[in-house]
């Protein structure tokens, strides 16, 4: 009988490093890996709506977090274990009532949390972190480098620290007492290293 795969987490506010992480996972292990972002679906079209909008600041807040809402309810109720090691990268749930928990949409953030425990659970889970300042580095290189890649998202670290701040710590609450999961701080660690950290909680190659 196949034993069954593996899907770990990997979660935290923007610049923590979670992307590379993950993309670093997959590069190490020849890619008997597979990758997912924020929806727990491959495919999902309420997400893909939600994000587009979101992207074209087409509706307020409140509007956006219902249909993110209807996203994650769509992937909870069409949820299926993975076939092949999985990395989910971020979720909708956490970063959702970390944005909506901070900012005061009370009525979005219920949802969330009662939704929290029908989520599904993962192998092992963490949350990447790091200093204000080396995040501020890192969105410097990526306007260097990529700059189509920079979201609004991104500015917050430099435009609004304490309200980015607040929700790094609400997400990190939130993700300890729903997922168990262990805080990596990024600040001083090499990708390598970040990998290796991870890999000292699970064998990302067994």
């Amino acid at each position: 009988m196949q034993e069954r795969a593996n899907y770990i987490h990997i979660d935290g506010m923007d610049l923590a490093g979670k992307t590379t992480a993950t993309q670093n996972i997959v590069r190490i292990t020849n890619n008997e890996w597979n990758s997912r972002r924020n929806s727990l679906s491959g495919e999902n079209p309420m997400y893909i709506l939600a994000d587009s909008l979101r992207l074209a600041n087409a509706y307020d807040a409140e509007t956006l977090g219902n249909l993110y809402v209807a996203a994650l309810m769509g992937d909870i109720r069409s949820f299926k274990w993975p076939e092949k090691n999985t990395i989910q990268d971020s979720t909708i749930i956490l970063r959702s009532l970390a944005y909506h928990t901070v900012r005061g949409t009370p009525r979005i953030s219920e949802v969330l949390i009662d939704l929290l425990p029908e989520h599904p659970k993962f192998d092992a889970s963490y949350v990447l972190t790091a200093s204000l300042e080396e995040r501020a580095k890192r969105l410097q290189k990526r306007i260097e480098q990529a700059p189509q890649e920079v979201a609004d998202d991104d500015l917050m670290v430099l435009k609004k620290p304490d309200k980015f701040l607040a929700m790094e710590t609400c997400l990190i609450d939130l993700a300890k007492q729903a997922f168990h999961s262990i805080v990596i701080d990024t600040t001083i660690l090499t990708p390598d290293m970040v990998v290796g950290e991870i890999n000292k909680n699970f064998n990302i190659k067994r």
